[in-house]
């Protein structure tokens, strides 16, 4: 799997870059959320208020936090590193060029389906033998597509805000794993494809958390951790205790809501 790090230090890196816009005073200031089912708020009892997305949305009115006056979500249940980046990308890029925005933070969840995928069904090869060689090469083939995709993402939306008049924050979330705590025999398969060899985020090693922090600190975008924070007590804060459900409650959207204002403040 080394081959999947490479990528990020390699010239594989395309980044799409947005036309230029021309300068007008803009009328909105924009927070724009990005993603998968986290940013779409499933799980949470009203998703438009207990989301993390929802709750950050006032967070980020503060003038010292981006002063985004109005929230747009685009994110979507389901939704891949391909998927966001063939049909959320364009239209994120449409508003931060539109000259009546300014686009003050985007928040990214994205990569945990990427993986979740190869174990929806019972009959999957991740299911049936975590450890076969028809299982590895499907892992593999997830974390090559999560590498080359989010350079690609991350790399448009830092050239599209870079004709922006102000500054703007892209924080990037690392999933955590779903089944730490539940005694499910695929808690250590899955800490193992999420956190690599080392239980930390970073450029030195394999995992699904590692490629995405290391894209997001390439591109100077700020990494928010959930990982640690849901380790062992994920009975507690998703609904993994009611069967097959990976989806936060409402006190595990606060946990990723928090943990977004923590990075954001040590940034």
């Amino acid at each position: 799997m080394r081959r999947v790090l490479i990528l990020l230090a390699s010239g594989s890196l395309t980044v799409a870059l947005a036309a230029p816009v021309v300068a007008a005073m803009p009328t909105h200031t924009v927070y724009i959320a990005m993603g998968d089912s986290l940013a779409w708020g499933d799980g949470a009892s009203v998703p438009d208020h207990t989301g993390y997305v929802p709750r950050l949305a006032g967070y980020f009115q503060g003038a010292s936090h981006g002063g985004a006056d109005q929230l747009i979500n685009l994110g979507v249940g389901g939704a891949t590193t391909g998927s966001l980046l063939s049909d959320q990308l364009p239209q994120a890029l449409a508003i931060i060029g539109d000259p009546a925005t300014d686009t003050r933070v985007i928040t990214i969840s994205i990569g945990g389906n990427d993986l979740l995928n190869l174990i929806n069904d019972p009959t999957d090869a991740c299911l049936v033998n975590a450890g076969s060689s028809t299982c590895q090469s499907l892992i593999l083939a997830a974390m090559t597509g999560v590498a080359t995709n989010m350079p690609q993402i991350l790399g448009a939306l830092r050239a599209a805000l870079a004709a922006e008049p102000g500054d703007a924050k892209v924080f990037v979330l690392l999933p955590y794993n779903a089944f730490s705590g539940t005694g499910n025999p695929l808690e250590p398969t899955v800490a193992l494809v999420e956190r690599g060899a080392d239980p930390g985020a970073g450029c030195g090693d394999t995992g699904l958390d590692d490629i995405l922090a290391c894209t997001a600190v390439y591109f100077g975008d700020v990494v928010v951790d959930s990982y640690p924070l849901f380790e062992g007590r994920t009975l507690q804060l998703t609904h993994m205790g009611e069967g097959f459900n990976v989806h936060p409650n409402d006190a595990g959207y606060e946990v990723i809501a928090k943990a977004h204002r923590v990075a954001d403040r040590g940034s």
